[in-house]
């Protein structure tokens, strides 16, 4: 049986690099959830997005990768943190 992996310890490169551009962008105000990864990583991969590309450090590709994060965002396809000022 295969442990499942998660952003919080992360086997695949995706999704380490997916939890490092969250922490950046968004500023940690969101939960890292695998399923949610998944979903920015398919809309990633629709919007014609290369994770070779990426690693390779284009540009373009980061920039999509991060327009397809403010967007999930601002769409509520997030879970956000509460804070203690929220509750």
């Amino acid at each position: 049986m295969a442990a499942e992996t998660t952003p919080v310890s992360p086997v695949r490169a995706d999704y380490r690099f997916m939890r490092k551009l969250v922490s950046s962008v968004l500023g940690g105000k969101v939960e890292e959830v695998p399923k949610e990864f998944d979903f920015m990583i398919g809309m990633f991969r629709k919007a014609g997005g290369s994770w070779e590309r990426i690693f390779r450090g284009s540009p373009q590709d980061i920039q999509l990768l991060k327009n397809i994060l403010k967007w999930a965002y601002k769409k509520d396809r997030l879970t956000k943190k509460m804070s203690w000022g929220s509750a």
